[in-house]
């Protein structure tokens, strides 16, 4: 006699398998919701490096750099699994329609992004295809208000969209403060090395904070494309003894928990996982007033720098000169973002939708 495995069969479609803020929780969903059977299927050729879904046993599939080849890969396995619920990451009108000619049948469309083209011929042919992609039976998610509203402005407002945050494991990020001996101030980065992070406005900070505060001491965490021209932008202000690139931590509870404050000035995010996990630990943040961080902080406005980017250097030099009355507001802002953006927030309200996917 054969027992029957009767978990629904949820297929997570994204791009690559690098760390970004978005795969990093692919395998917090996967590992949560085990009522439900995951496979995964990356529409890029495999990389070398870091991968989210390292060490797990759930099957992995991989398409191609190649744009006729990827759509040729993507479109037998849609077609292969058509009956089952796609769950896809930001993938963009393209591979979306695809799917719909493939005969799927069930798609959950996560929206975690803000920038939907570069140029305004670009914005022309994305809206068309959007427009043949998109129909009533795609449930939309998106991971704030401000990504939702992206959306709504710049594709389509015909579509009901649910808001779900990322889920942060407060388990795994809580305050376990590493006590150190010397005087020194740990300001860090933690994310993507790539352009929109605003990393040479950083560094440029980091400088006049130094000027300020010699016992500063600066780390970039993480991995990304511009990792060598930052190295080198280091090193042509012959900063490199107290500015360090250490790269991709994969224990970054660990760096949140041995820093003093996190300094994310980013041009533009849908969310924003690190300065809540960096909270989360018992870290203050300094972040850019971007629509997404104004929402995370909605009732914390005393991490937020103004709206006028010239005045940041001396207003970054002010809050770290208030470092403590930032701690202790960390404090309490981390119980708040613990019920607000936990993990069970996220899994009760994707369980359901997946269970209502007939």
């Amino acid at each position: 006699m054969f027992l029957l495995d009767n978990k629904k069969k949820i297929h997570f479609v994204h791009y690559d398998a690098g760390p970004g803020g978005m795969e990093v929780l692919l395998p917090v969903i996967i590992k949560e919701l085990t009522q439900f059977d995951f496979s995964v299927y990356l529409l890029r050729s495999e990389k070398p490096g870091v991968s989210v879904y390292q060490g797990m046993t759930i099957p992995v599939q991989y398409g191609d750099d190649n744009n006729l080849k990827a759509f040729i890969k993507a479109f037998s396995y849609a077609r292969k699994y058509r009956n089952e619920i796609f769950h896809v990451y930001n993938i963009g009108p393209f591979f979306l329609l695809l799917f719909k000619l493939a005969g799927v049948k069930h798609i959950v469309y996560s929206i975690h992004g803000t920038v939907y083209w570069k140029s305004e011929l670009k914005k022309y042919i994305f809206k068309a295809v959007w427009k043949l992609a998109l129909n009533k039976r795609i449930v939309f998610i998106a991971n704030s208000e401000h990504s939702k509203n992206e959306f709504f402005k710049k594709v389509s407002e015909r579509y009901a969209m649910q808001v779900i945050y990322n889920p942060v494991d407060a388990n795994r990020f809580k305050e376990n403060k590493t006590i150190r001996t010397d005087n020194t101030i740990n300001i860090i980065y933690a994310g993507r090395l790539a352009n929109g992070k605003n990393l040479y406005k950083w560094i440029d900070i980091a400088l006049k904070v130094h000027l300020q505060f010699p016992q500063t001491a600066f780390n970039i965490y993480g991995d990304g494309a511009l990792k060598s021209e930052i190295s080198d932008y280091v090193l042509h202000h012959k900063a490199e003894d107290y500015i360090h690139l250490p790269g991709f931590k994969k224990d970054v509870e660990q760096v949140y928990q041995e820093a003093d404050v996190l300094l994310f000035l980013s041009e533009y995010e849908s969310f924003g996982n690190v300065v809540v996990e960096s909270i989360l630990s018992g870290t203050p943040v300094i972040v850019s007033p971007i629509p997404s961080m104004k929402e995370i902080f909605r009732d914390y406005p005393q991490f937020l720098l103004s709206d006028d980017i010239q005045k940041w250097e001396i207003e970054v030099n002010d809050k770290i000169a208030q470092l403590e009355t930032l701690k202790k507001l960390a404090a309490q802002a981390s119980k708040n973002f613990a019920e607000r953006f936990g993990v069970s927030q996220h899994m009760n309200a994707l369980a359901e939708i997946y269970e209502n996917a007939n």
